[in-house]
């Protein structure tokens, strides 16, 4: 049986952690670090305060700003496939300690073109590494990710790492031996190959729903089958994969321990509502999709609000999806 989720920075227990938000008494953690006199920290094994004072001490910091900072690769990209008329599968060679950093579900980096000021820089995950090559699903529909590929350019800075690209994450790192109902539509394939290498890994069933999307096509289908997973491809997530997935709630047989949504948000809320519709109660992790635009909880772009009128900076909070106000 998973346990609740309690919401947490994912960034503790890293190098990165404490952040620059413990400067500012805007820790998303320590209630010392928010600026309050009770300590009423959700414990995790480590005290953030204690980390904090012992840091700047041993390094004779003068400041949280002389804390470690992600790492950087200046380097060349090659488009490896060209999915749709928007949408590239990127290949780029790293430095080792960045590919080591990202090779996990949920990991993602920032690029933009090394001459490009920092506010260029956009967030993509990582689909696959492979020794010192990264592989990410770009899609060129906005000013920062269409900038990087114009005019035949293959410089890239890349930026990481950056962990909290699935909310629920604690949910797939810790079912073994589970079944589980992984649901994929559109840009989401990219974020749903290292989510399935991770199940199969600790030997669960994994039954897939995976649809094209807005950018028009399914391009992992064959990944997943010789990862060993059931895959089923619809033409229309809305019109017949939620319909398969009630089918699947409604069957005791079938109905899994885990649902994965790696897709748009209204995936995953059409996801919820059909387990509201069958009375199931079921943990469901979910693909990140917030905007993001520090990826260190500075700027506030990515703050959502929660039902018990909480604000979370999502870059940083590991929490359960469905607690999200819907937008």
């Amino acid at each position: 049986m998973l346990k609740k989720l309690a919401s947490r920075c994912i960034d503790i227990n890293s190098p990165y952690c404490p952040c620059l938000l413990a400067e500012t008494n805007h820790c998303t953690f320590c209630s010392h670090l928010k600026g309050k006199e009770v300590c009423d920290c959700n414990w995790s094994g480590v005290c953030i305060l204690y980390e904090k004072q012992w840091q700047l001490k041993k390094n004779n910091w003068l400041s949280d700003i002389d804390a470690p900072v992600r790492l950087e690769a200046d380097t060349e990209f090659v488009v490896k496939e060209k999915i749709s008329e928007h949408t590239y599968l990127l290949e780029i060679e790293v430095t080792p300690e960045l590919a080591q950093s990202v090779d996990k579900c949920g990991s993602f980096v920032f690029l933009r073109r090394p001459i490009d000021q920092q506010f260029y820089h956009f967030p993509t995950g990582v689909m696959k590494v492979t020794g010192n090559t990264i592989q990410v699903v770009v899609e060129t529909i906005g000013p920062k990710s269409a900038r990087l590929l114009a005019n035949d350019n293959k410089q890239v800075l890349v930026r990481g790492p950056y962990y909290n690209g699935i909310f629920g994450q604690p949910w797939i790192d810790n079912i073994d031996d589970g079944k589980i109902l992984l649901i994929v539509g559109g840009i989401g394939q990219s974020p749903a190959i290292p989510i399935a290498r991770q199940l199969v890994k600790k030997n669960n069933t994994i039954q897939v729903i995976v649809a094209p999307g807005k950018i028009g096509k399914v391009f992992i289908a064959g990944e997943l089958i010789e990862l060993g997973v059931n895959v089923q491809e619809v033409a229309s997530m809305r019109e017949l994969g939620i319909r398969l997935l009630s089918e699947q709630l409604a069957d005791s047989q079938k109905c899994p321990e885990l649902i994965v949504s790696a897709g748009p948000d209204d995936q995953h809320y059409g996801i919820i509502t059909a387990m509201h519709a069958a009375r199931v109660s079921l943990p469901m992790a979910a693909t990140n999709n917030t905007t993001m635009c520090c990826g260190e909880g500075i700027c506030g772009s990515c703050e959502r609000v929660t039902k018990d009128n909480k604000h979370v900076r999502t870059c940083k909070v590991q929490t359960d999806f469905s607690q999200f106000i819907q937008e």
